[in-house]
């Protein structure tokens, strides 16, 4: 066994022969002294194995029969990840389901709940495959193809406790500002300006909106930090007199740049993209057509890219929507890519000289580039706001996340429950899906149950594609116009409540969005329960997500809980009725933030 051991002031940190920090934090190990040789140890009574062969790093922990595994991310399907194989690489996983194994972002990281909350994380920018109980019944699996990487557990007894330790890892949340909180629109595509300005106003004469958003044709040719002055022709205007109506226009921004030598953003970056295996630009088809990918591992490369995101801004943007970040790539020199991505041999060149391949880094890109983004937004705005399609651990210190392509349907408004409680209690506590599925056709009724759904995710944007079904609520029927505009209302009832648990988040790294058992572990009740999510530690919403009913059971945790509908006090530890629109469940400390 390669691998030496050894106390660094509290902590244990595991080095491989070349002293690369491995394991860089764990605490309260046993047996730790004999591991040189015996190549494992103890960690809170689960044997941790960490062998090497053939370049393959493997990490075996064991697994026990009532053990609940749950994390990495958005990973769509059930929140327990109990007896299934995934990798982690980020991959536009456009129309996804819920048996995809690979998704827009990378979160490493997983949570076994078992009498106690044990974590561990794994900060490594290639692809990444867990095993929970699969190959070998009684063991959990990672298996690492590169050598650089660290690995942090930790054990606690509560999820706040094991989330306040993991975002001291990977950071504290932004603080998110108040405004994004409000009801958000978008389409591919709003355009030209007078049908932006027709659609804000629309929407303002009947419902609330904070945010409206550009998709890629409002650019030059789908150039980025581009006009198109023939179908925008004051853009300025746009952007400051929707902000006079407390609205914020967000503009999209993708990483591909297109090759024209004549477009003086690729001239910027000459020297600075992700090259390809003979020290060439990389190039690959996206939206402008042949395109190059900055290099964000780079510190110049992100400092040129915040130097063109402030120039941009300058018009009075507050948001940008970062898209295809993974970052997606159509085809190379004319061949699909399968995919989807920069190839795996393409070159990074990071600030020391040391070149990685693209493999080796591939899920920290849009990382870097939110960063970039980040950074120099928060120059000239005191609050920016991303929104960003691909992420990795810790990039809920810039930007909130939206789950990509979802397809509309009732299976979806139960995938996005669970999506959304997952990256919760994996670092990202901001997040939302598209109101209305992406793609496919939503009626009505399944709109009006998107916005039921959702009804408390910091996200609240509506958002179609192209080829969709228009879904603007102004030209609703009355019916399905007055139930949306009610549940919006109902949000605009508890703003100052989701406020306070936002704020709670930027400061913790608690999550808003929680899954019953993120309190209640120890009720083996809720472990199953991925239709109904608490909100902070004081609300608890069943929303009616079920085809054609109107009625459906709730599950009570224990405590005193008050139906918000009724007033009156429900028995704890119970499972009840309710034909509520929205059933809202609340401890008596929480009606004090919610206006009347």
């Amino acid at each position: 066994m390669a691998f030496q051991v050894r106390r660094e002031d509290k902590s244990l940190a595991l080095r491989d022969p070349d002293s690369v920090p491995v394991l860089s934090f764990i605490k309260d190990v046993s047996g730790f002294e004999s591991f040189s040789e015996k190549g494992s140890f103890d960690f809170h009574s689960r044997r941790v194995e960490i062998s090497r062969s053939e370049g393959i790093i493997e990490i075996r922990i064991s697994l026990e029969q009532e053990d609940r595994i749950y994390g990495l991310g958005e990973k769509p399907g059930r929140m327990a990840r109990n007896r299934s194989v995934h990798s982690v690489y980020s991959m536009d996983a456009w129309n996804y389901n819920k048996k995809l194994k690979e998704i827009y972002s990378s979160f490493p990281s997983f949570i076994v709940v078992s009498s106690n909350i044990f974590e561990v994380i794994v900060n490594c920018g290639s692809e990444i495959s867990f095993d929970f109980g699969v190959s070998d019944y009684n063991s959990i699996r990672v298996r690492i193809p590169v050598k650089d990487f660290e690995l942090f557990m930790g054990s606690a007894d509560s999820f706040h406790e094991i989330m306040e330790w993991h975002s001291s890892i990977t950071g504290r949340p932004f603080r998110l500002p108040s405004w994004v909180l409000g009801h958000q629109v978008s389409r591919w595509s709003y355009y030209p300006q007078s049908v932006v300005e027709h659609v804000r106003d629309s929407y303002l004469r009947e419902f609330d909106l904070s945010a409206l958003y550009l998709d890629i044709d409002y650019m030059r040719g789908y150039r980025i930090f581009t006009w198109d002055k023939e179908k925008f022709p004051e853009p300025e205007k746009l952007v400051k007199e929707s902000l006079k109506k407390g609205v914020r226009i967000i503009p999209i921004i993708d990483p591909g740049i297109k090759l024209d030598q004549d477009f003086d953003i690729f001239r910027k970056f000459l020297g600075h993209y992700v090259e390809d295996g003979d020290h060439g630009i990389f190039t690959g088809y996206v939206w402008p057509g042949i395109c190059a990918f900055p290099d964000f591992m780079n510190s110049e490369t992100r400092k040129i890219w915040g130097e063109e995101m402030r120039r941009f801004s300058e018009a009075g943007i507050e948001g940008i929507w970062l898209d295809m970040n993974e970052p997606s790539v159509k085809s190379v020199k004319g061949e699909m890519v399968e995919s989807e991505t920069i190839d795996g041999k393409a070159i990074h060149r990071l600030d020391d000289g040391v070149e990685k391949r693209h493999g080796e880094v591939h899920n920290f890109y849009s990382y870097f580039q939110a960063m970039a983004t980040y950074n120099s937004l928060k120059e000239n705005i005191k609050e920016p706001f991303i929104l960003t399609r691909s992420g990795y651990s810790g990039i809920q210190k810039y930007a909130a996340m939206w789950t990509g392509d979802n397809e509309a349907s009732y299976d979806d408004l139960l995938l996005q429950m669970a999506m959304i409680m997952s990256l919760g209690i994996s670092g990202m506590p901001y997040a939302g899906c598209d109101l209305g599925g992406f793609m496919g056709y939503s009626d009505y009724e399944l709109l009006s149950r998107y916005y039921q759904m959702a009804l408390f995710f910091p996200i609240f944007r509506n958002h179609k594609v192209k080829t969709g079904n228009d879904q603007e609520l102004y030209n609703l029927p009355d019916k399905y116009k007055k139930r949306i505009k009610s549940a919006i209302e109902m949000r605009m009832r508890f703003r100052d409540y989701l406020s306070s648990v936002a704020e709670e988040s930027h400061l913790t790294g608690h999550p808003i969005i929680r899954p019953l058992f993120y309190h209640y572990f120890h009720d083996r009740e809720t472990l199953g329960i991925e239709d109904e999510y608490m909100v902070g530690s004081d609300l608890i919403y069943a929303p009616q997500v079920y085809r054609a009913k109107d009625t459906r059971e709730v599950y009570i945790p224990e405590g005193e809980w008050i139906d918000f509908n009724t007033g009156e006090k429900v028995q704890e530890r119970s499972w009840i009725s309710s034909h509520e629109q929205f059933p809202i469940y609340l401890k008596k400390r929480a009606f004090k933030r919610i206006k009347k």
